[in-house]
């Protein structure tokens, strides 16, 4: 009855490593591998951001005068803003109309702007109240009136124009102080003054 069951015993272990063995195999058999990868970007090398897809505004440059210099660019993004001179500003009396050219530069080399415009006052400074009721501004780009004989509040996130990629407008802001019909009124607004600030707002669109 032993010996019996030692052969039994010696049965199973052989059909036990048997099947490991068989496994083993399959294991191996099983190994088969592959992979694929795609690099996420622009489909020529680029990644996702970066490259050619940086978004800049300027302005024209100005001399120490703050007299435009055509074909020049300045960027002019800080809250204090750059002066630039309309010539005839300081002597400007009741009827007058005076502007100034500014071309403005889409130095993106991909990305289109949409550009808009809001006359806001100039950082530490204050108008005379009744002097800048008495201003009238017309906006013109590449020759197209979007604003005529506007008040200041009145040119507010104005949307001018789409600047293409690496491409400029010229936007043109005239400025006009009423006449007040009378030599009494219109005396009545020497010495005053009031202190505008272009300030243009560009997004990017594709």
């Amino acid at each position: 009855m032993t010996k019996v069951n030692q052969k039994s015993g010696r049965k199973r272990v052989l059909i036990a490593a048997g099947s490991l063995l068989g496994v083993g195999a399959l294991a191996v058999a099983a190994a088969f591998t592959d992979f694929a990868n795609l690099n996420l970007g622009n489909g020529t090398g680029g990644g996702i951001g970066g490259g050619d897809n940086t978004f800049n505004i300027m302005v024209v440059g100005t001399d120490a005068d703050g007299v435009p210099v055509p074909g020049t660019w300045q960027e002019a993004d800080t809250a204090e803003g750059v002066d630039i001179a309309l010539t005839g500003a300081d002597t400007i009396t009741p009827g007058d109309t005076i502007f100034v050219d500014i071309p403005v530069l889409n130095d993106s080399p991909k990305l289109s702007a949409d550009l808009s415009l809001t006359l806001g006052d100039v950082p530490g400074k204050t108008s005379d109240a009744d002097y800048a009721a008495q201003l009238r501004y017309t906006i013109t780009v590449d020759g197209t009136d979007v604003a005529t004989n506007a008040t200041q509040a009145a040119v507010n996130a104005l949307s001018l124009t789409q600047i293409a990629a690496a491409d400029e407008s010229n936007v043109k802001v005239a400025v006009t102080l009423l006449d007040q019909g009378s030599a009494a009124a219109n005396n009545a607004l020497q010495g005053k003054s009031a202190f505008v600030q272009a300030q243009f707002e560009a997004e990017s669109s594709n």
